[in-house]
């Protein structure tokens, strides 16, 4: 499929093993689905962290964390298990910690309290932009094939 405009949201999601709910969240978080579909072939690309709407700012990325914080531990369970890794150590090893990484309590409570520990990394900020890059990869992927 080498274009974009037969794809859809419903395809996007049969297509991959993100869950449903977080699929939809992303698209949401940024801005609809046309947004989205613009937006996710750069973000595959180079990262969310290059300023994209809904995920450029702390206030935006960690409300969005917690409310998908269970669907993401879910993602981050399958992929760890994928890798042959912890959750933990592939959370640790996410490219923005790379000079700080965060302590196992510190992913442990962004992951299962929704809640950053003070004087570590930003846990949940990293959540969402994992979320975010990881539906964005889907959809590339779709298009590629």
């Amino acid at each position: 499929m080498n274009t974009t405009a037969k794809i859809t949201l419903s395809a996007l999601i049969e297509s991959t093993n993100i869950p449903a709910p977080l699929v939809r969240a992303v698209v949401r978080q940024l801005g609809g689905w046309q947004s989205f579909t613009e937006s996710a072939p750069d973000i595959a690309r180079h990262g969310i962290n290059g300023g994209f709407p809904g995920f450029i700012y702390h206030h935006d990325t960690e409300p969005f964390a917690k409310r998908n914080r269970e669907h993401i531990a879910q993602m981050t369970r399958d992929q760890a298990d994928d890798f042959g890794s912890t959750i933990t150590e592939m959370i640790q090893n996410f490219g923005c910690f790379r000079n700080n990484k965060p302590s196992e309590e510190a992913v442990s409570r962004a992951l299962y309290q929704g809640r950053n520990m003070d004087n570590q990394p930003n846990v949940l900020n990293s959540l969402a932009w994992y979320a975010g890059e990881e539906v964005a990869r889907a959809f590339v992927d779709m298009t590629e094939r």
